[in-house]
């Protein structure tokens, strides 16, 4: 009878050694987790900083400040409530932003420089109407961010905080070979593409410049100018 005691007492000690390892490394969930938490808390002061900027009428800002929010991030769990007010915020940064540049094409129509007369051609196109960022990011580079509105409005944001604006006309081409990057690889990584549209911008400074559209792997809308930039890049490429 008097072993009893011993062993229970051995037994209570190995559960315990046991209940000690177990609270000493956190699971690959909760580490996770944590990890999820802290990019939440990043997240949600990048929008923060957009929405201040936003209702201070820094649209160009606001938008360029949610650069800084992967959308991956967005599709995680927790996440919606913030993947609904950032699209909220570059909504509104856009539509300001395209009523700017109305009105600037409507005073470059005025002066006689351009036709810059918008039009229908994307009503059956709206998957390549939207918000686009520029692929390849470089801040040494001019191009950030481009918008184009349902009536063919354009505006191009510049990291040097000026913009262009102009009128796009949209047509379906079977161009193949067009120059592009591989914008789910997150590389430089070149391709060549079959193109499903044209875009044909002209700008309110008389120059016309064509883009070719197409979808990605991924099943968002891409532009890309097909022209090579500095040997093996491409000079310009527009992603969703």
């Amino acid at each position: 009878m008097k072993k009893i005691p011993v062993l229970l007492s051995l037994l209570t000690m190995a559960t315990l050694g046991l209940a000690g390892c177990s609270n000493s490394q956190a699971s690959p969930s909760t580490s996770s987790s944590a990890k999820n938490q802290d990019q939440l808390s990043e997240d949600e002061g990048v929008i923060k900083t957009a929405r201040d900027l936003n209702e201070n009428g820094n649209y160009k800002s606001s938008n360029k400040a949610l650069n800084g929010i992967k959308l991956t991030d967005l599709n995680k769990k927790g996440f919606s409530s913030l993947k609904t007010e950032y699209f909220q915020i570059q909504k509104s940064n856009d539509a300001f932003l395209l009523k700017q540049g109305k009105q600037q094409n409507q005073a470059a129509q005025s002066n006689g420089t351009t036709n810059l007369n918008t039009n229908n051609s994307f009503d059956n196109y709206s998957k390549f109407v939207g918000d686009y960022s520029f692929y390849n990011y470089d801040s040494n580079r001019q191009q950030s961010d481009l918008v184009i509105d349902s009536d063919g409005t354009v505006v191009q944001e510049n990291n040097d905080g000026t913009s262009f604006h102009g009128v796009a006309t949209i047509s379906p081409s079977s161009q193949s070979g067009v120059l592009s990057y591989d914008v789910t690889s997150n590389t430089n990584d070149t391709k060549s593409i079959n193109a499903n549209v044209k875009i044909v911008v002209a700008w309110s400074n008389g120059e016309n410049e064509t883009y070719y559209g197409y979808t990605s792997y991924a099943g968002g809308a891409v532009l890309t100018d097909g022209k090579p930039y500095k040997g093996d890049l491409v000079n310009e490429v527009w992603v969703q």
